[in-house]
């Protein structure tokens, strides 16, 4: 498989969030495996809710890359919609999630594991705007693609498979985010 500048450019990108985000996981896990005293508190059931929802959100993107791969325009045009909602949906989730915790009484200026949820889940959900306004940027140029020619399709296919990597990589993140999470805050 041949990658394009904007996918190289992508990978290069995915590569130095993929250490970044390994380093969060590692100083947390440390930290929090010094202290076993440390508040522990439930996972709220609705992030497994959210988890799906975002894997959604990918499978609907897969699905209109495969409808422009066709030049079905409308089509793609409603799966990238969808899926933008999707994402939104996964956002409304993680607020929700945020709420019940400080309801449950963690907070994270005192509780580590408190401390690991907030942060990972913030900077993901900023990551994840990100990649909502990336692909709100591509719902909005593919309305001048039913009059474009083929080399405009390509070019939208080229930006949308850059999109897609990054949209994907967040999926992945976020499975294992959840994973440590989950595992770090079992009650």
């Amino acid at each position: 498989m041949r990658l394009t500048l904007p996918q190289l450019a992508m990978v290069v990108g995915l590569v130095s969030l993929t250490f970044f985000f390994s380093a969060l996981v590692l100083a947390f896990g440390l930290r929090i495996g010094e202290q076993r005293d440390w508040q522990t508190f439930r996972t709220p059931d609705i992030l497994w809710f959210g988890t799906a929802v975002l894997v959604a959100s990918s499978a609907l993107l897969e699905a209109a890359r495969y409808s422009l791969r066709r030049a079905l325009v409308s089509i793609y045009r409603l799966r990238i919609a969808l899926a933008v909602l999707l994402a939104v949906i996964f956002l409304c989730i993680q607020a929700v999630t945020a709420a019940n915790l400080w309801s449950q009484g963690v907070s994270a200026s005192a509780n580590p594991r408190g401390s690991a949820f907030y942060i990972f889940m913030g900077i993901h959900a900023a990551h994840l705007v990100v990649g909502m306004g990336w692909l709100g940027w591509l719902w909005l140029l593919s309305g001048k693609l039913k009059q474009t020619t083929e080399q405009g399709l390509r070019r939208q296919r080229r930006t949308v498979g850059a999109a897609a990597m990054f949209w994907h990589f967040m999926g992945a993140l976020w499975l294992v985010l959840f994973f440590f999470l989950r595992r770090w805050t079992a009650a």
